[in-house]
C-alpha cells in the first residue's frame, strides 16, 4: 500500500508539486481531490494455464515399422478415424480371413450335425463335439480381429492432434506412445489457490481474466471445479474455471486471474497515495478546510490500487490532499494548485499552476 511515514516531531514528508512545495510567500501549495463514493472490490491475483481436461496418449498395440501416417500436429480428427498403421498389417489381415473361413466351416458343420442328431442318424454326443469346435473357431476369430486392431491406431473420440511422436518407417514396440490428442471442448483455466485463501474462494467467486495472447481484452470466468484436497508440496488447492466468453484458446496459454473476494457497493474511497502512516501505526489523511490543512485520523478497508477504502474518518466529497506534503503540518495554511490564488502579479497564477502539477 502506498503509505508515507510521518517522522516524529514534524509534519508530513511528500513529493511537492513544484519542486519546493510552496508559493513565493512560503505558503504550501497542494493538490487536492474529493473523496468519492463508489464500488470497491478486494481482489487477489493468481496465475494459471489453459489446459484440456480430456486428453489421450495413443500407444502402439503391436510391434513393427510405422506405415501410412495420416495426421500431423493440429489436425482435427473424428472418432474412429485412422491415425497410422503399423507394418505386418497384411499378415494380420490374412489371419483374420483364415479365422473367418474356419469359423464359417465349423458353423456349417454344427448345423449339419444338429440336423442329423435330430433325425436320429447320429448319436447326441456328436453335437457336443461340434459345438466345442464351433466355440474354438469363434474365439480364434475374435483374437485375430483384436490382433488386427493392434496394427491400426484410431482416434478414440473427436479431437485435435497435439503431438505426433513418430515418422513413417519408425520401428515401434508394443505400448510405445505414437501420438497425443485433446478434446477442444474441454479446455479450462487451471490455477492453484494458496492455502490461506482456500476458505475465501468457492464456486460462486467471480473471476476476471487476462490472457497474454489477448492483451487488450478482459474476460470473465466461472469456477467449475475445486479439487478435494491440497497439494502437500505447494500447499495449494487446484481449481478449474471456464471462460464465459467464447474465444479461441489453446492448451498452454498463460492466464492472469483476479479473484474478487469481497465487494463494497458504496464505499468512501480516496487515492492510496493520500493515506499516511503515523509513527504510532495509525493512519491519517489531510483535508483542506477553510484554506487550511486539517489532519484526520482514519481507518482503512479494502485497497484496490490506485484507490483505498476509508471506513472511518472521512466523508464523501471532502477535499483530500493528494500532493504537496513538504513542510505541511496540521493547521497549516495552504494554497491549491491551479486555483489561481497567491498571484504576485498578473499572469503568475498560470506559471504557479504549471509548476505545481
Amino acid at each position: 500500500m502506498a503509505i508515507s511515514l510521518l517522522p516524529a516531531g514534524c509534519g508530513f514528508f511528500g513529493l511537492s508539486q513544484d519542486g519546493k512545495g510552496q508559493d513565493k510567500k512560503g505558503t504550501p501549495v497542494v493538490k487536492i481531490q474529493p473523496a468519492k463514493q463508489e464500488v470497491i472490490s478486494e481482489r487477489i491475483e493468481i496465475t494459471g494455464n489453459v489446459i484440456a481436461t480430456r486428453t489421450a496418449r495413443l500407444a502402439s498395440g503391436a510391434e513393427g515399422p510405422v506405415e501410412s501416417l495420416k495426421v500431423r500436429e493440429g489436425d482435427q480428427v473424428r472418432r474412429g478415424s485412422t491415425i497410422l498403421t503399423i507394418g505386418k498389417l497384411a499378415a494380420a489381415k490374412s489371419s483374420v480371413v483364415a479365422a473367418q473361413e474356419d469359423f464359417k466351416k465349423e458353423q456349417e458343420e454344427l448345423k449339419a450335425i444338429e440336423a442329423l442328431v435330430a433325425s436320429g442318424a447320429l448319436p447326441g454326443e456328436q453335437t457336443d463335439r461340434a459345438r466345442s469346435n464351433y466355440a474354438r473357431a469363434k474365439a480364434a476369430l475374435t483374437k485375430a480381429k483384436e490382433t488386427l486392431d493392434d496394427y491400426v491406431i484410431r482416434a478414440p473420440w473427436d479431437g485435435t492432434v497435439s503431438k505426433v511422436l513418430v515418422t513413417e518407417g519408425f520401428y515401434v514396440a508394443p505400448r510405445v506412445v505414437v501420438a497425443e490428442m485433446f478434446d477442444p471442448s474441454t479446455l479450462m483455466l487451471q490455477f492453484a489457490i494458496p492455502e490461506k485463501l482456500v476458505p475465501r474462494i468457492d464456486a460462486d467467486t467471480k473471476l476476471e481474466i487476462q490472457l497474454d495472447a489477448f492483451p487488450n481484452r478482459r474476460f470473465t470466468a466461472s469456477i467449475s471445479r475445486l479439487y478435494a484436497d491440497l497439494d502437500l508440496r505447494t500447499r495449494s488447492r487446484l481449481a478449474e474455471a471456464r471462460l464465459n466468453e467464447k474465444e479461441k484458446i489453446v492448451p498452454g496459454m498463460f492466464v492472469r486471474i483476479q479473484a474478487i473476494l469481497k465487494t463494497v457497493p458504496n464505499a468512501v474511497v480516496v487515492p492510496s497515495e493520500a493515506v499516511q502512516q503515523l509513527p504510532d501505526g495509525s493512519k491519517a489523511v489531510y483535508v483542506v478546510a477553510d484554506g487550511k490543512a486539517v489532519r484526520k485520523k482514519v481507518k482503512t478497508g479494502i485497497e484496490d490500487n490506485p484507490k483505498i477504502q476509508i471506513t472511518e474518518g472521512i466523508a464523501p466529497n471532502e477535499q483530500i490532499i493528494i500532493g504537496g506534503y513538504e513542510r505541511l503540518k496540521d493547521g497549516s495554511e495552504v494554497k491549491i494548485a491551479g486555483s489561481g490564488e497567491g498571484k504576485d502579479k498578473a499572469g503568475s497564477g498560470k506559471k504557479q499552476e504549471t509548476k505545481a502539477q
